[in-house]
C-alpha cells in the first residue's frame, strides 16, 4: 500500500513541475503584454533565465511522470499553437497542423487514451483560466474564448472537458485538479516575491 502512495506522490510531484513548466512558458510567450499591463510573472522576474529554469522544471517532471508530464506538455503547445487556426507559425506551417502534428507525436510517444486525457484537460484548464480572466481582459482589450463565445457556452464546454477527463483517467484528472491550486500559488507567490523586492529596493 505504502509502494502504491509513495508513486502517486512522485507521479504528482511530476505533474506539478510539469504545470510549472507549461505556466512558466505561457507566462514567457505573453512577458511584452503583461508588462504593458502592469501585470507581475515571474517569467517577467526571471527574464533570459526563465528559458534555463523551464527546461530543467520539464527535464525533473519527465524523470518522475515521464508519460503524464509529455503528455501534458504536448497537449499545451498543441492547444496554445491551434488558438489562432490559420496564423503561420515559423515552421511556415498554419497553427492547426502544428497541433495536430504535435498531438500525433504525443500520441505516439505515449499512447491516444493519455493524449485524449491531457488534451481534455488543458483545454479544461485554459477554458478556466479564461473564465478567469474575463474581466481583466475584457477591460485592456485582451481577446480571450470566454469573451468571443461567451461566459455560458465557455462554462459548458469546461465541465465538457472535465467530465471527458474524468471517464478517461479519473485519477489522473484528480492529481491534476489538486496540482493546478498549487502551481497557481507558486507562480503568483514567486512572482510577487520581485514586487516586494523592487519596493523595498526603492
Amino acid at each position: 500500500m505504502f509502494g502504491v502512495w509513495s508513486s502517486l506522490l512522485v507521479e504528482w510531484i511530476g505533474i506539478v513541475l510539469a504545470g510549472l513548466t507549461i505556466k512558466l512558458m505561457d507566462d514567457w510567450l505573453d512577458v511584452e503584454y503583461d508588462q504593458c499591463v502592469g501585470r507581475h510573472t515571474l517569467a517577467i522576474r526571471l527574464g533570459r533565465a526563465c528559458l534555463p529554469y523551464a527546461l530543467l522544471g520539464f527535464g525533473l517532471a519527465t524523470t518522475l511522470a515521464p508519460q503524464e508530464a509529455l503528455a501534458l506538455f504536448l497537449a499545451a503547445y498543441a492547444i496554445g499553437m491551434g488558438h489562432d487556426l490559420r496564423e503561420k507559425m515559423p515552421t511556415k506551417l498554419p497553427g492547426w497542423a502544428e497541433s495536430v502534428i504535435v498531438l500525433g507525436i504525443s500520441g505516439w510517444a505515449t499512447s491516444i487514451g493519455l493524449t485524449l486525457w491531457a488534451l481534455c484537460v488543458m483545454v479544461m484548464i485554459q477554458l478556466l483560466d479564461d473564465l478567469m480572466d474575463l474581466q481583466h481582459d475584457r477591460r485592456s482589450g485582451q481577446n480571450n474564448l470566454a469573451i468571443r463565445f461567451g461566459f455560458v457556452e465557455v462554462t459548458l464546454a469546461m465541465f465538457i472537458a472535465l467530465l471527458v477527463a474524468v471517464l478517461l483517467s479519473p485519477l489522473k484528472t484528480v492529481q491534476v485538479l489538486l496540482a493546478a491550486p498549487l502551481v497557481h500559488m507558486i507562480m503568483a507567490l514567486f512572482g510577487g516575491l520581485g514586487i516586494r523586492k523592487r519596493r523595498e529596493e526603492a
